[in-house]
């Protein structure tokens, strides 16, 4: 689909940027324990620009995670605060099925109504102005919400009165306890191209005390407090991003034998994922999971010491799949996808 040596190029120019998110994951995986792959999936999403829906019940540190990733990079100097610094703002809001649109988007100024000026909203520090938007309980908002969160994730625009808004925001998180089933909110779902699950931790005694461990420094510990790296991290995603659409495909006659291994056990894979009716696969989807296994191909490769001249995708990156991009998960069917080892001959 690409070129190999292009694609080791682009790791090879971003290096930096890719491993200062590194060390953020680093970090996070240092404070939270068993949850590097809800990390990794926070990770993918701040690389990719793509939103990230962790699913799990309450207690299971969903907005934890989010809040200690913005506070590793500045964006938030007191967890409890709640609200962004400098450009970087960040703006976090719990659903409700009574939340009301003036919550996320501003109030109308009313003051300058009475005075018969135009109609104007109150959008400082609002959804549509932040950089990081945190969305808790996100299908639990009316239709109207809904409606606009789904413009937000499809478009990145606000409608508002007929005036159309560019949005702000680098990365979107969403949290749910539970999936919805809802034809309406499943639309919204759907946008949600990566998702993570978390859960409690199993009843073992080993795996509960470490828990307690880190669980207690993360709660009730102190910390030095963290360089501000949001504006060089997210400047850096920005052209990491910009590099990935300007990245040319190949033409289908100079396809390698590779990529077409590649191509058959993705298709294996959805062909699976759909008979078990874990996920629809939509063709939207499949462009965007593509497009992630790609980052995550280049993301690990601008991490190792020495970067490979040729990139291609791995068996590593089809495993992406059941972490990752299923709508629901059937532990028995998931236990049947195997996927081959692409022959190491011709990467």
């Amino acid at each position: 689909m690409f070129d190999p040596e292009q694609v080791a190029q682009i790791a090879k120019k971003h290096k930096d940027s890719l491993r200062l998110v590194r060390k953020v994951e680093k970090t996070l995986n240092a404070r939270f324990f068993d949850m590097e792959e809800s990390i990794r999936a926070l990770i993918l999403a701040v690389v990719s620009g793509e939103p990230l829906l962790l699913i799990g019940p309450p207690g299971t540190a969903k907005s934890k995670l989010v809040r200690a990733f913005c506070e590793i990079t500045g964006i938030l100097h007191d967890p409890s605060d709640g609200r962004g610094s400098g450009e970087y703002g960040y703006f976090e809001y719990l659903l409700t099925p009574f939340t009301e649109p003036g919550e996320l988007f501003g109030y109308f100024d009313i003051a300058k109504l009475n005075q018969g000026k135009d109609l104007e909203r109150k959008t400082d520090n609002m959804m549509q102005k932040a950089k990081i938007v945190y969305l808790d309980e996100v299908f639990n908002g009316s239709s109207a919400i809904l409606n606009s969160i789904l413009t937000f994730l499809q478009e990145r625009t606000f409608h508002d009165r007929g005036v159309i808004e560019k949005v702000a925001f680098e990365v979107l998180f969403g949290a749910t306890n539970k999936i919805p089933e809802d034809p309406q909110l499943r639309a919204v779902f759907d946008r949600f191209v990566i998702r993570a699950r978390v859960s409690n931790a199993a009843s073992n005694h080993e795996i509960i005390g470490q828990l307690l461990d880190d669980g207690w420094k993360e709660t009730f510990g102190s910390r030095a407090p963290e360089v501000p790296i949001a504006k060089e991290l997210f400047t850096g995603m920005k052209g990491f991003r910009r590099s990935m659409r300007q990245l040319p495909q190949r033409p289908k006659s100079n396809r390698d034998s590779h990529w077409d291994a590649f191509l058959r056990e993705l298709t294996i894979a959805v062909a699976h994922t759909r008979q078990y009716d874990m996920s629809e696969m939509s063709n939207r989807r499949l462009i965007k999971i593509v497009y992630i296994m790609m980052i995550h191909r280049i993301y690990e490769a601008a991490n190792d010491d020495n970067i490979e001249t040729i990139l291609r995708l791995r068996t590593k990156e089809l495993h992406l799949i059941p972490r990752y991009f299923l709508d629901d998960l059937d532990e028995q069917a998931v236990n049947q996808l195997h996927f081959r080892e692409i022959d190491a001959s011709n990467s």
